[in-house]
């Protein structure tokens, strides 16, 4: 029971250290857009590139997560 209760612990850790990269990610880039749209006058964009990154990031911790635990309940269910 406890080797259930130290893989739920890892995951929720994992999902949360995921979630807190892509959290700095975006305040990063909107922040280095910020910082260059001051400096030059002139308006600029938020990257594209970390908006994917961060829909591809978000769509893999939710998948990951929803699998596990998923596949955990069906096991309950069993036995």
């Amino acid at each position: 029971m406890s080797g259930n209760n130290f893989r739920d612990k890892t995951m929720y850790v994992l999902s949360i250290g995921v979630m807190l990269a892509i959290l700095i990610a975006i305040v990063g880039d909107y922040a280095v857009a910020a910082v260059e749209t001051q400096t030059t006058g002139e308006a600029v964009e938020v990257s594209s590139d970390v908006m994917t990154l961060v829909q591809t990031a978000l769509g893999g911790v939710i998948g990951i997560l929803g699998g596990y635990f998923g596949a955990k309940g069906s096991k309950k269910d069993e036995d």
